[in-house]
């Protein structure tokens, strides 16, 4: 199983069954989710221990996958496997449908391996060679894996290029993992990669000096408008008014599954009413964030997972920051959706000084708790005994966040 941290006390005594982490393709388009157990049962530092860890893993699988019905839309579930478990083949899960089993850089290419390998892929499962680096000991796995995973880090895309010929002949995909900025990305997809896992969507290039473009400049003012603390009912449904795409997917959103009402609302200015003016606004900005951004549709999950998960942070909290801190985490992540310097956003748009000072250096209260959440996502469990309370409780609502951005984004898409 994967490497894992010393964790505190405090977190350690967490019931935190285990961290997701996307896999796209080549045209940022969702591929699939690696799963990384982070339960307590389990230390998955110890050899022993790996097999309970997976086990334990796949039967949660039914709450992690995306809520869909229709099996070719869910995502590919990646998770990974040692010896003990390809050794065990009871533990296997009966549905092999979307799961794609990594067998580990500390498995021995043994005939007996190689052999339950074979056999499984009979039976439909997939399978992906973990962390691999063209060693030779382990080119015996590759008639049997579609997948093959290179830390780009540690075998960079130069040297990728000059070690394909030891795959020549073997249809296996691609994927590199921890491809930590755009240029990364470009390098690997000139190396053959068509799969990536990272954190380069949410760390754009350079947009220092850029003006500001024509569309993006009224996407902001009219952001400016609607994000207004004194705005009315009537002057929030007039603005959605002017703009048809607003108005439509409105709409779609207020009658689907995200709400229950007892009649279908058929005019934007009832819906408004229905739904209060905090979640219109909310909605309106989610959907101009939508409708102008050119990044991937990706980022926009992982930011609005992020702008759920503080939400239910202040929420617990009860300090009535609820529709603040949802525009934090929402907002910290515009400058990759819109491509405009996060200083022009801060002028732009009406926020308090400590969201303003969060957003530009992640200083102050909120951007403490905005740089906690974004270790909880990555499970960076490095954190002081000050912060490790805050971990706990943003942990804590850290997989309700995804489970609303996974349903939000299926309606968005629809």
């Amino acid at each position: 199983m994967q490497s894992k941290k010393e964790i505190p006390p405090d977190i350690a005594s967490l019931d935190i069954l285990y961290a997701r982490q996307p896999i796209l393709d080549i045209e940022h388009k969702l591929y699939g989710f690696e799963l990384l157990y982070r339960g307590k049962t389990f230390d998955v530092t110890k050899d022993q221990d790996g097999i309970g860890a997976t086990g334990e893993l796949l039967s949660n699988l039914c709450s992690i996958a995306l809520d869909s019905t229709k099996a070719n839309t869910k995502p590919s579930l990646f998770i990974n496997i040692d010896r003990h478990f390809i050794e065990s083949p009871s533990f296997y899960p009966n549905q092999s449908d979307n799961i794609v089993l990594e067998i580990l850089e500390t498995v021995p290419a043994t005939p007996d391996i190689l052999a339950t390998i074979r056999k499984l892929r009979t039976l439909g499962f997939s399978f992906a060679l973990d962390d691999f680096a063209f060693e030779d000991h382990r080119l015996a796995f590759l008639p049997y894996v579609t997948i093959i995973k290179v830390d780009v880090l540690a075998c960079p895309p130069s040297q990728v290029r000059d070690l394909l010929p030891k795959i020549t002949g073997h249809k296996v995909t691609l994927l590199a993992e921890k491809v930590e900025s755009m240029e990364m990305y470009n390098q690997c997809v000139d190396a053959g990669f068509t799969l990536f896992q990272g954190y380069y969507l949410e760390r754009p290039s350079s947009v220092q000096g850029v003006k500001i473009a024509a569309n993006k400049e009224v996407t902001l003012k009219l952001l400016s408008e609607i994000t207004r603390p004194d705005i009315t009912v009537k002057e929030l449904a007039d603005l959605i008014a002017c703009d048809p795409r607003l108005a439509v997917k409105l709409m779609l959103l207020v009658n689907s599954s995200l709400y229950s009402f007892v009649k279908e609302v058929v005019d934007f200015k009832e819906a408004v009413v229905m739904l209060g003016i905090e979640a219109v606004k909310r909605w309106a900005m989610i959907l101009l964030l939508v409708a102008e951004s050119t990044s991937p549709k990706e980022l926009l999950r992982i930011l609005l997972a992020r702008a759920k998960t503080l939400e239910l942070y202040a929420s617990e909290n009860n300090n009535d920051t609820e529709g603040e801190l949802f525009t934090l985490g929402l907002y910290s992540g515009i400058e990759a959706l819109l491509g405009i310097h996060i200083k022009n956003i801060v002028n732009y748009l009406p926020m308090s000084a400590q969201m303003a000072q969060a957003l530009t250096d992640e200083s102050g209260e909120y951007g403490d708790i905005l740089r906690i959440a974004k270790k909880v996502e990555a499970f960076d469990t490095d954190v002081s005994t000050v912060e490790s309370n805050s971990f706990i409780k943003i942990n804590s609502n850290y997989w309700q966040g995804l489970q609303w951005a996974d349903e939000l984004m299926e309606t968005l898409e629809a």
